[in-house]
């Protein structure tokens, strides 16, 4: 006698149900500030976003990791690490100055709606901590410049958490521009696709 394989059904009913509770868990993660917007985001959303932010971080930052290496390579102190060396070209507030330049691509890509998109999501929130951000750099930059006296330990710190807190409003930013590009592009081909379905119906 053959055996039976062991099978689960589940219940519409409960699969209803875990549906209308997951649709409704989405709903209430969208009000979330900033972050909402990450629920409709896809893994093609997430890979292209990965890809340019890396790109951009890469050839933005240059001149830091060529002149830590540069640094690195010409000391004859054997003491030196490749990541002291690294530190000594954003001792001095250096990343606050980054920091900023990485927020440039997201005032476009937050204030212009491609034709066909939709509106970028969580604009009000990235423009005030953009803002915040631009105003809290300029200034401390601006004294590190100067010549005040400050806490180099404090601004080193200071410095660090801007630049991070900037990498992630410009990966977020990208990955909304993504998602709301990609979504356009896929409304556009089930439009034609139904055009194309219909004409041929009516042939």
């Amino acid at each position: 006698m053959d055996a039976v394989p062991f099978q689960v059904s589940i219940h519409p009913t409960a699969r209803f149900e875990a549906k209308r509770m997951w649709k409704n868990w989405q709903s209430h993660f969208r009000q979330i500030p900033l972050f909402g917007p990450l629920v409709d985001c896809n893994a093609r959303d997430h890979v292209e976003t990965l890809g340019q932010t890396l790109t951009l971080l890469l050839l933005s930052t240059a001149p830091l990791w060529l002149g830590g290496l540069v640094i690195y390579g010409i000391n004859p102190d054997n003491t030196l690490t490749l990541g002291t060396a690294l530190r000594r070209t954003v001792m001095h507030g250096e990343l606050f100055m980054y920091g900023t330049a990485l927020l440039a691509p997201i005032f476009w890509v937050a204030l212009v709606d491609p034709p066909g998109a939709r509106v970028f999501p969580s604009r009000t929130i990235h423009m005030v901590l953009i803002a915040l951000i631009e105003l809290v750099a300029s200034v401390f930059f601006g004294l590190t410049v100067a010549g005040n006296a400050l806490r180099q330990p404090f601004i080193f710190e200071l410095s660090v958490a801007i630049f991070l807190a900037s990498l992630a409003l410009l990966y977020l930013g990208t990955l909304y521009h993504s998602n709301r590009l990609n979504a356009a592009e896929a409304f556009k081909k089930d439009e034609q696709g139904f055009s194309q379905a219909y004409e041929e119906h009516r042939q």
